[in-house]
């Protein structure tokens, strides 16, 4: 996920692309919106959805939180602190230490800690889910959790993160490993807190059991992956759109892969995009929580950035002159499969005077992170305008029943 502020677009008929259907409502389908986002915050190019937590074991201590964003980036789900109304038991390590997290995105951390909940959406639900919880009032944010603090509403610009991503754990092995050794992969994400002191938290090992984990791989069916369908959408933007989140691909009728070309993805679930079509390849994603298109910069592109005295946040996005048209060759890892692709930049400062919230034309230079984690000098984000007009397929790692080993993309 990227929270920046808007993004970029494509164009969504292309030869082999999937048939652009949006589900209706069934028991593996939930309603997402693109929309004005959380009153008097606001959010531009949002994927949001509803989702329900509940005490382990409980049908009356439950709440449905609204405007969580969609995720197909990342994985895991994650809430803030101050929307939650429900108490949730907390994760703790061998020595009875809390466990927490430091989750870090492009745009920054968020900390907090690990708690069970009992999770549904639709009709799916997840028995006694690892989530994360935002907040600091417990443990106050370690300095090893370093980056732009998110935890607010008004920086996340929503009430949580639906991680639907790829990978089964948001860290996985790594963070299972010890911590401290000369040559442990183990980045540090997980900390045990033992009190409430300044260094009362410390980097830890965490089990597979103990992550923060996608919701979707512990449902008891439609449990591979997701699909993301959005309609199309006039050049200029949309108030409000509607579409669907789809669980599961090729476990029912309406889930089948149908035209859709299957883009495999690397173990850490990249993929390769070339731009312009014969350019150079950089690593790249798909990423329904990124608001814009974030690719290369204004060097590489010749595409202005935008700049305002009163809104530098702005600089974020590209300013073209004109609506520019613009090609890209999504690959595999290996370049073995490709599919050209068809997008389009506006001027990000003209769309913002209009009253819309969703834009299929909005884009970006890429960035380093304001948090830690891996940095990509320059990468590919196909973050939430290339889903409209288009159904986006996410499977996750170890995927069986479509034929094609996870992870992948399809579209």
């Amino acid at each position: 996920m990227c929270v920046a502020l808007v993004g970029v677009a494509c164009s969504s008929n292309s030869s082999g692309l999937s048939p652009n259907v949006i589900a209706p409502q069934a028991d593996n389908v939930a309603e997402v919106s693109v929309d004005y986002g959380l009153p008097n915050i606001g959010n531009l190019n949002g994927l949001f959805a509803k989702v329900t937590v509940c005490v382990p074991g409980s049908t009356s201590e439950c709440q449905t939180i609204d405007h969580v964003l969609v995720d197909t980036g990342s994985s895991g789900l994650r809430l803030l602190g101050s929307v939650l109304t429900i108490s949730l038991p907390a994760l703790t390590d061998d020595n009875g230490a809390m466990l927490a997290e430091c989750g870090q995105f492009i745009s920054g951390a968020l900390w907090g800690p690990l708690r069970a909940a009992d999770f549904s959406i639709a009709n799916e639900q997840a028995k006694n889910l690892v989530v994360h919880v935002s907040e600091k009032t417990t443990y106050p944010m370690p300095a090893g959790c370093t980056g732009t603090d998110i935890s607010d509403p008004n920086d996340l610009a929503a009430n949580g993160i639906l991680g639907v991503g790829t990978s089964l754990q948001d860290c996985g092995s790594d963070c299972a490993a010890s911590v401290g050794s000369k040559n442990s992969p183990n980045p540090g994400t997980y900390f045990a807190c033992a009190s409430a002191a300044v260094d009362g938290c410390q980097p830890t090992a965490v089990p597979l059991a103990k992550q923060v984990s996608n919701p979707v791989a512990f449902f008891s069916q439609d449990n591979n992956g997701t699909i993301v369908e959005l309609p199309a959408i006039p050049a200029e933007g949309a108030s409000n759109v509607v579409g669907s989140l789809v669980f599961g691909i090729g476990t029912r009728d309406n889930n089948g892969l149908e035209l859709a070309t299957v883009i495999p993805l690397n173990n850490i679930g990249m993929l390769r995009t070339k731009y312009p079509t014969n350019g150079v390849a950089v690593f790249g994603f798909v990423d329904s929580g990124s608001n814009a298109i974030f690719f290369l910069d204004s060097a590489t592109t010749h595409i202005p950035t935008c700049f305002s005295a009163m809104h530098p946040e702005v600089s974020a996005f590209y300013c073209p002159t004109s609506r520019q048209s613009l090609s890209a060759r999504i690959e595999d890892a290996s370049g073995q499969v490709a599919l050209s692709v068809n997008f389009s930049v506006a001027n990000a400062m003209t769309l913002f005077q209009g009253n819309n919230s969703a834009f299929d034309d909005l884009a970006g230079p890429s960035s380093a992170p304001s948090s830690g984690g891996t940095y990509l000098p320059t990468y590919f984000d196909w973050g939430l305008p290339f889903h409209f007009g288009r159904n986006v397929f996410t499977s996750i790692e170890g995927e069986t029943k479509t034929g094609y080993a996870g992870p992948f993309v399809a579209f």
